[in-house]
């Protein structure tokens, strides 16, 4: 998007003289919305639902991942249906109502809820009765079972069939579980222990799915969902035998929220079971068979994301930005394409107007180390000129983002029109977000919604892939 030219002898000013590291945007601070406690949400209102709904989804190559920098997933589709229903009726001139997601590894959903870092949590979760003391569950959007799988090539239809044949799944997980209580069943019928092989806390099983066309590949266990999911990039992998037990899948809510339950419900029943088929189908074309490079905890060379991470880097560095930011900005305003205009328009992977640029001291916007660094000073200028005009730290990345869709100075024409409205003019959400709605329409509004969700999605990829990192240099140094 274009970026108003401003002084240069403002930015020149600014570049010469060391500031105070800010917090906001850089690479140790949380996103603002990991910071919301949830004793300061206010409660759920059906008929009035609040402008933000914040949802704890899994990470995993069939719940929420990222390809080509952008997340999908099926409960990422199912989600978005919700949202599309929260805002069916949303009074003209309201902005919409918006689910900000936080994505987390499916093993934290349950936790990160009950600590108060999410309203709604969601993942393929099993409706367990062992929980209904701590959370409440809405209505199942699917009865689904466990079923084990194998490749085509391997014949059973009961565990004693399968002999020492091993059963991987991941450690801590909901198939562990089921796979424990079907080996205690056997073990007192007297029969032989099930040879189940625990893989890391947090792995998934798509890519032994993927992999079920290798000589001696590992068994598993899968919903069924996953396997009408992965029918076409894993056609290799088939249900051998399936448990008798019905599995209510749905989402998750703490136990005092009944009003957004209600709202859950009612969306769920006037859905029906066409949610999740539509689910599937819109997920379906973003997979691959190669089931680890969709894993959205992997941003490996494969993703455009990957291809420009050390230029993000680089600049983070220098500028003291997040490189994730940048990321999800260029996502948003290129999709990682350097489209070049040499007739003085936005230009490059992060569209940076040339004068803009030359503001910042670049010298050659269509060059891409330059164009992300023009981009980088110009969003480390309006951070440090938002944290002097007294707005907090959480609504500086707001105003941030808004500011490099529409121009520095048309924020502050927007936010003085807050304050002349009664308004709030340092604070985003419901405040200068309304006027903006208003005064330019909803592009500047989704803009700054859509940036932001991308952010979530790629610092809890990074975060993950940290974690999985440490886990597994701990369990190395163990085994020395």
């Amino acid at each position: 998007m274009l970026m108003r030219f401003f002084a240069c002898a403002s930015l020149l000013f600014f570049f010469g003289i060391p500031a105070r590291a800010a917090q906001v945007a850089t690479a140790s601070a949380p996103h603002p919305v990991m910071t919301v406690a949830g004793e300061h949400v206010p409660a759920f209102d059906p008929d009035n639902p609040p402008d933000r709904l914040r949802v704890l989804v899994a990470l995993g190559p069939s719940t929420y991942f990222l390809k080509d920098g952008a997340p999908h997933g099926i409960e990422l589709a199912m989600l978005s249906a919700y949202e599309r229903f929260l805002n069916t009726g949303r009074k003209k001139g309201q902005p919409l109502i918006r689910l900000q997601y936080i994505p987390v590894d499916a093993s934290e959903l349950l936790p990160a809820l009950m600590a108060g870092r999410g309203e709604l949590a969601a993942g393929l979760l099993p409706v367990s009765s062992g929980m209904t003391s701590l959370v409440q569950y809405s209505m199942p959007y699917r009865y689904d079972r466990y079923c084990v799988v194998g490749p085509r090539s391997v014949s059973a239809a009961t565990f004693a069939e399968l002999g020492e044949r091993r059963i991987s799944v991941p450690s801590a997980s909901y198939q562990q579980r089921w796979l424990n209580e079907q080996g205690q069943i056997r073990e007192a019928e007297g029969q032989p222990p099930l040879q189940i092989e625990a893989l890391p806390a947090g792995a998934a099983i798509e890519p032994l799915l993927v992999g079920m066309g290798q000589e001696e590949a590992p068994l598993t266990v899968a919903l069924q969902t996953q396997l009408e999911l992965w029918s076409k990039a894993a056609p290799a992998a088939k249900s051998l035998f399936c448990g008798e037990a019905n599995v209510a899948l749905g989402w998750a809510m703490a136990k005092d929220n009944s009003g957004l339950k209600e709202s859950v419900n009612r969306f769920l029943a006037a859905q029906g079971t066409g949610l999740l088929a539509r689910a599937i189908t819109q997920t379906r074309v973003y997979l691959k068979p190669d089931g680890r490079a969709r894993t959205a905890t992997e941003l490996t060379s494969s993703d455009k994301l990957g291809l420009f991470a050390p230029a993000f880097q680089l600049v983070a560095e220098a500028t003291n930005m997040d490189w994730l930011l940048l990321a999800a900005i260029a996502q948003k305003e290129s999709k990682f394409t350097p489209y070049i205009r040499t007739n003085g328009g936005p230009t490059g992977l992060m569209q940076v107007n040339p004068a803009t640029a030359r503001a910042m001291g670049i010298k050659d916007p269509h060059d891409n180390e330059q164009n992300i660094m023009a981009a980088g000073r110009y969003l480390a200028y309006l951070r440090k000129q938002l944290r002097s005009q007294g707005v907090s730290e959480a609504d500086s990345l707001y105003f941030m983002i808004g500011a490099y869709n529409a121009g520095e100075g048309r924020m502050q024409q927007l936010r003085r029109q807050a304050a002349a409205q009664g308004l709030d003019p340092n604070r985003w959400v419901g405040h200068v977000e309304k006027v903006a709605q208003n005064s330019v329409g909803g592009r500047m509004v989704d803009y700054v919604a859509s940036v932001n969700r991308i952010y979530l999605a790629y610092k809890a990829a990074e975060a993950s892939k940290a974690r999985r990192g440490a886990s597994a240099a701990s369990a190395a140094s163990a085994e020395k």
